[in-house]
Parts: C-alpha cells; structure tokens; sequence
C-alpha cells in the first residue's frame, strides 16, 4: 500500500484508520513544538532513557489526536485542566486509555514500560504524515510477561513489545468501531491494500 507516494503496511485486517485533516495535522504539530519546548526549558527527559525528539514527539501527538477523533473521546493534552502542564501530563492520553505510537525503526509493537500501571489499557496506533492505523489493544499486566519482554537498546531499562498479531482486536473493547470510516478516498486506498496481503476485503473497512 502506498500513501502520499511512500509505502504503507497494514498491520492487522481488524485494524481502522483515521486521516487526519490538514487543520488537525498542523494543530497536533503545534501542540508537540509546545511540549518540546516546555520540556526543554523545565530540563525534563524521559524516565525510561530515550532523548527528546521532535519527530517522535509529533507521531506521537498526531497518533493521539487520531485516536481522540476515532473514539470521539477527550484528548487530554489538548484539553488539559490548570493541574496538568504540558510537558508532564499524568494519567490517561485519551478518555481512560494509554496511546502508544511506535519509536520508529523496524519497531512495530506495543511498548510497556515498568513504570506502566498493569490496570491501564494501551492501544497501539501506527502511521505517518496524516494516516494512521488503530491496531489494537492490551491491559498493562497482561503485557508484563516474559515473552514479551525485550530491550531493543541495552543502555535502557528492560521493556515489553507486543507485536501487532498479539493484541486484541479494537472492536472487543470498543463495539461501535465497526461503523466509525476514515474518508472514502482513504477507505478504497486502504479496502485495495487488505485485498493484496489477505486475499479479500476486510469486513472493518
């Protein structure tokens, strides 16, 4: 599958997708130069090892937002009360879910972290530029096991990745997702990707 002239792998043919709109894109981007900056200015870094960068900073707002307009729940960081900053927001990203979007790499799993709590729900979204993909979903206690245990980067705490063929499918929590769809021009780009890896179209798009 190709979009915006690049390729793009679908990762499960339960999986939805959202386009952003170019407003949406643009005001997510702002909101990851606002928290790179107030985290830079307050001197933070990330408690599990990573470096502050502005690429993953913005995947990672843009994948937020995606799933915020999927669910139709509260993106926190956007709407963050005076006890929340910016660059720290504790709690949920999106209504009472965990967002985690891939560093990037060869990387496509779920990541869990020790400071994660085992009673949050993570959901995995992946994507790029303006589309994204929900893939699915795992509780935190649930991913800390061994076999998903791993440590891509030595230097840094030992993690948990869940590959996407391992997750639960996004319609067992969310049931409605069956009649949520991304633009029609998307859903034909993304109706032909289904059609060459599995041989048929997916039911969910």
């Amino acid at each position: 599958m190709k979009y915006c002239n690049r390729p793009f792998e679908v990762h499960r043919r339960d999986s939805y997708f959202v386009e952003l709109g170019i407003d949406e894109w643009a005001e997510s981007a702002h909101m990851a130069v606002n928290r790179q900056v107030a985290s830079e200015r307050a001197g933070l870094q990330h408690t599990y090892g990573s470096t502050r960068d502005m690429d993953r900073e913005m995947a990672s707002m843009h994948a937020e937002l995606a799933f915020s307009i999927f669910t139709g729940e509260k993106w926190h960081q956007h709407e963050r009360d005076a006890t929340q900053r910016i660059e720290n927001v504790h709690g949920p990203d999106v209504g009472g879910f965990q967002v985690r979007q891939a560093a990037g790499g060869k990387n496509r799993s779920l990541l869990v972290r020790g400071g994660d709590s085992g009673d949050d729900i993570f959901f995995l979204v992946l994507g790029w530029h303006r589309l994204y993909e929900i893939v699915g979903w795992m509780r935190g206690d649930e991913a800390k096991v061994n076999r998903f245990a791993g440590a891509p980067d030595p230097s840094r705490p030992v993690i948990w990745m869940v590959p996407p063929d391992k997750l639960h499918p996004v319609v067992e929590l969310i049931p409605e997702a069956k009649d949520r769809f991304v633009e029609k021009r998307t859903i034909a780009v993304v109706r032909t990707a289904w059609k060459e890896r599995y041989g048929q179209v997916s039911e969910a798009g």
